[in-house]
C-alpha cells in the first residue's frame, strides 16, 4: 500500500551549507517536509517544478547571485516565503518584497520554524463548508 506524505512542504534556499543543513533538520523536526536545502536560484526554480512547495524560506542572495527571479515565481505560484538574509533588500527585487516576512541572518531556528508555522495557519483555507 502507498503511504502519502501529507506535511507540508518547505523549499529552503541558503547559501552557506552549514546553516542550510542547520535549518533543514529544524524544519524536519517541527513537522514540514524540506526541499532542499538549495545553494542556486537556478536550482531552486526547478524544484518547484518538481515539488509544488506550500511554503519557502528564500536566501537573498545565493551562490549564483540574487534570488528576485525565484522570489516573483513563488508570487507568482501564491507560495508565501520568509526572507532570511544579511540586509533587507540585499540585491532582490522590490516588487517581491513589500509584505513577505524577513528575518535577519542568522535566526533562531526556532524563529524561522515559529513565523513559517504562523504563515502556514493564516493561508489554511477549510477545505468544506
Amino acid at each position: 500500500m502507498e503511504r502519502f506524505d501529507l506535511r507540508p512542504t518547505v523549499l529552503l534556499t541558503a547559501d552557506d551549507p552549514i546553516v542550510g543543513l542547520d535549518l533543514s533538520d529544524a524544519l524536519e523536526r517541527a513537522g514540514y517536509r524540506v526541499a532542499g536545502p538549495l545553494d542556486t536560484e537556478t536550482g531552486a526554480i526547478a524544484q518547484i517544478e518538481r515539488t509544488r512547495p506550500s511554503l519557502a524560506v528564500v536566501d537573498q542572495r545565493l551562490r549564483d547571485g540574487p534570488s528576485g527571479a525565484l522570489m516573483r515565481v513563488l508570487r507568482a505560484r501564491g507560495v508565501p516565503f520568509v526572507i532570511h538574509a544579511d540586509h533587507p533588500g540585499d540585491g532582490a527585487s522590490p516588487d517581491a518584497l513589500p509584505d513577505a516576512p524577513w528575518l535577519a541572518k542568522p535566526a533562531w531556528h526556532r524563529d524561522v520554524v515559529d513565523l513559517l508555522s504562523e504563515i502556514a495557519r493564516r493561508e489554511a483555507r477549510p477545505c468544506c463548508r
